[in-house]
């Protein structure tokens, strides 16, 4: 008879799971002001060894963000590991690039980036990276703001102003942004600033002087001014721009007619 064999069982074999699929900007809201659509994914945060022009030994701590960037969309990074004073960073996209990695990295000094400080009593300096393709220049974007947090401790330990807390931005010298606060815990104090860009930031108490803040003021109204003349016509006009038209024209008029009046005196 034939000697019966063992037959070997067979031998299980791991199956991977399926990668998961990238998140993708979906048409499910408005952003406020400016119309554009808005992702509702909410992508993915880590702390890691993102890409950086600042050399390591210059970084603190970072936090890193993944998204789906596409034209016409709204883009929020948020950082909830809250390693950093970066809270979140939003704007609205003007070009796609698809897969887009953010970082926000507080150093441990002045930027190797930049070359001087900037004016005023200094919190934290930080890098906010947004790619590495120009996604974060200011030709790729609009609507700018980025979120960060001040410790309460710093503020009353150096008697600073919280009215005067303001983010500056390094973009061929150091500028001050538009800064509001928008809330507070026992241990923080939340601000948003206002960009147009993302590269080198500085978080400062900064009081703007009268003679820059003057200037600042005057070329804002000017662009306000210019601004509503020319997207309104004939009676919709406003009347104090109306009156301030009136006045350009009118003064040197009545300078002339005043000069000839005496010049004929004189004859």
């Amino acid at each position: 008879d034939p000697v019966p064999t063992d037959t070997p069982d067979p031998v299980p074999t791991d199956t991977p799971d399926p990668a998961p699929a990238d998140p993708t900007p979906t048409d499910n809201a408005d952003s406020g002001s400016s119309g554009s659509k808005s992702s509702s994914s909410s992508g993915s945060s880590s702390i890691g060894s993102g890409v950086s022009a600042e050399p390591a030994s210059n970084i603190q701590i970072k936090e890193l963000a993944t998204r789906n960037v596409m034209s016409g969309y709204h883009i929020k990074y948020e950082f909830p590991e809250n390693v950093t004073c970066i809270t979140y960073i939003e704007y609205d996209a003007e070009r796609t690039f698809r897969r887009t990695t953010a970082i926000a990295e507080v150093l441990k000094g002045k930027s190797t980036l930049v070359p001087k400080l900037p004016s005023g009593r200094i919190y934290k300096h930080v890098n906010i990276w947004v790619g590495n393709s120009g996604e974060g220049l200011p030709t790729s974007l609009k609507n700018g703001l980025i979120g960060f947090k001040v410790e309460k401790d710093w503020i009353e330990a150096n008697n600073v102003t919280e009215s005067l807390i303001t983010l500056q931005w390094y973009n061929k010298g150091w500028k001050p942004l538009s800064t509001v606060k928008v809330g507070e815990d026992k241990d923080y104090v939340y601000f948003k600033a206002k960009t147009s860009g993302y590269s080198s930031f500085a978080i400062t108490e900064y009081q703007e002087g009268k003679l820059q803040k003057t200037l600042r003021n005057l070329e804002s109204e000017g662009k306000s001014l210019l601004n509503g003349s020319a997207g309104q016509n004939g009676p919709d006009k406003k009347p104090m721009e109306i009156a301030k038209i009136f006045m350009v024209i009118a003064l040197p008029l009545f300078a002339l007619i005043v000069g000839y009046g005496v010049l004929k005196k004189k004859i």
